[in-house]
């Protein structure tokens, strides 16, 4: 969320407030991104290390690839990100550029391949009940 948070700032400092990057170091949206993308190195790697220690009768073996594919690619999105921000002022910045963004969108399109969508379908199944249930019965159903 503060990785999000951060490309928000940023876009509001670029498109409304006509302040375009790279943004100074102590500024909101370079904070707001290095912090996340020092929570988003600490999580996947506390999940890899926890998902390579499990038990094998726990889960499924066939999405063990799956699993540690989008933790690899939480992980290299943070480095990445970390690396571009490390090496803002180098030659390199270019290119780290166009792998960081690489990095965040094959990360954006497997999203709905793996577990990590599981979230999106519960949250929309969650609406979808609260809104049913605040409305009067369609159904008309006759009771037992």
């Amino acid at each position: 969320m503060l990785c999000f948070a951060a490309t928000c700032v940023g876009t509001i400092y670029d498109y409304l407030l006509s302040y375009p990057a790279p943004y100074p170091l102590l500024s909101l949206p370079v904070m707001l991104g290095a912090l996340g993308g020092l929570g988003l190195l600490a999580g996947p790697a506390g999940l890899l290390w926890l998902n390579l220690r499990r038990d094998p009768c726990q889960g499924d073996p066939a999405q063990r690839p799956m699993d540690r594919g989008f933790i690899a690619l939480l992980l290299l999105a943070a480095a990445t990100g970390l690396l571009l921000l490390a090496l803002r002022d180098s030659a390199a910045m270019s290119l780290l550029l166009a792998v960081h963004l690489g990095v965040v969108t094959g990360l954006f399109l497997t999203l709905p391949y793996g577990k990590f969508a599981h979230g999106v379908f519960r949250a929309a199944a969650l609406l979808k009940y609260s809104i049913e249930k605040r409305q009067p019965g369609n159904l008309q159903l006759k009771p037992d």
